[in-house]
């Protein structure tokens, strides 16, 4: 199906679709790829707080969380009126593909048939009534009793950060599975977290996200060309503007050339803080696992490797909070150390380099237009030099003719 266009002139648009599979290799949950742990804190893919699946299993830094697992499961059994027993029978019959998603591993092959299906249960359930805790149906509801648990509630937003590390999931399976014995169904609930959790990199408002998001096996998956230019101030030198995105999709950037002169660098803003730098590195990371499998392959990769490419210095990532294009808690030198370091490392895919093939081609089409562009920026700024030279020199000889004679 034909992809829509924008109404106005715009060759080199570019808008490639999220959940579109050109592969039917299952997507598995794999460890971080050694390609990017490199120089990466190792609390950004390490879970702090909550432990979902088998990679950290029975981890030290978890064991107040592990403790809840067990009185959330038993409140699930209590509330649908099933027994732990079904919970982990329906487990079981959903084990074989649970386990497939999984990489093969050391941590996994350890780990029986039924310590696995237990395990899935224990961690779909948390994962299962955190989300519909976060999330209700009825925001007017009483409070939720797992909200109201101190080993939750002091810990709520570690648990959401590590809910989308890359190594730290439950398949979709596992929840789907789950939902079946909740009275009240939590399909909305899980709409709603995908939403927030979208919600979070963008701070104009909230967004909502396809419901078709829910097929993906990981949280993750829900959401040297530098010679034509070198940073977002050289853009404006060619009558490039940078600009903010409208589009609801994170990651989104488009490359526009006007009727007239001018060209127009288009990127969805972003908002960075310690959380999504946290899920940032982990969604690369996943792009890193599973891109070959996606028609938008390295969409967020690509993101962040232009981004990267627009900041050279401490002044360029001013510019980009100008333009709203970047919204941090961050201090402009940690913004461009994060992108720097990250985008070193990153493989990137077809959206940057469309990206590249149209600020090439206006180069070449507008080259008499960027020269003269050029020459009206420096002119501006002689005039302005001469302005203030002018004035500075009338203010001293002002100050000499008032200097009293001896």
């Amino acid at each position: 199906m034909p992809e829509e266009r924008p109404a106005e002139p715009s060759p080199c648009y570019i808008s490639f679709p999220y959940n579109r599979p050109i592969s039917g290799r299952t997507i598995t949950i794999q460890r971080f790829p050694e390609t990017l742990r490199g120089g990466i804190n190792w609390s950004y893919t390490t879970p702090l707080a909550v432990s979902l699946g088998p990679y950290h299993h029975a981890s030290p830094m978890v064991g107040e969380v592990e403790k809840v697992k067990q009185h959330v499961m038993e409140r699930l059994c209590f509330e649908s009126g099933c027994t732990v027993e079904a919970v982990r029978e329906k487990m079981r019959s959903v084990a074989g593909s649970a386990r497939a998603c999984y990489a093969n591993d050391e941590k996994l092959s350890g780990v029986d048939a039924d310590a696995f299906a237990d395990m899935m249960a224990l961690d779909g359930c948390f994962l299962l009534q955190f989300i519909v805790s976060m999330c209700p149906e009825d925001p007017d509801s009483a409070p939720d009793a797992l909200m109201s648990m101190a080993e939750i509630h002091t810990r709520f937003d570690i648990i959401a950060r590590d809910i989308m590390l890359l190594e730290n999931q439950v398949p979709w399976v596992v929840v789907k599975a789950l939902m079946e014995f909740r009275t009240v169904p939590a399909a909305a609930s899980v709409d709603k977290f995908i939403s927030v959790m979208a919600a979070t990199f963008d701070v104009r408002s909230y967004r909502q996200v396809s419901g078709s998001a829910r097929g993906h096996h990981h949280n993750a998956g829900l959401t040297t060309l530098s010679s034509i230019f070198s940073s977002a101030m050289e853009l404006a030198e060619i009558g490039v503007r940078l600009t903010s995105s409208k589009m609801t999709k994170f990651g989104e950037m488009s490359m526009k050339k006007g009727r007239f002169l001018h060209g127009e660098l288009s990127l969805a803003p972003v908002f960075l803080n310690e959380l999504t730098a946290c899920w940032l590195i982990n969604m690369a990371a996943y792009e890193a696992c599973v891109g070959a499998t996606q028609a938008d392959n390295y969409a967020v990769s690509s993101y962040i490797s232009l981004v990267a490419l627009l900041i050279d210095r401490e002044g360029d990532v001013k510019e980009l909070r100008a333009k709203s294009i970047v919204h941090s808690t961050f201090s402009d030198d940690q913004a461009l150390g994060f992108f720097k370091l990250l985008s070193s490392r990153l493989r990137i895919g077809r959206r940057y380099y469309h990206i590249f093939e149209c600020l090439q081609e206006y180069k070449k089409e507008r080259w008499v237009w960027i020269v003269v562009h050029k020459f009206y920026k420096n002119i501006k700024v002689i005039v302005t030099v001469l302005s203030v030279i002018g004035v500075l020199a009338g203010i001293f000889k002002t100050l000499v003719f008032l200097r009293p004679q001896k």
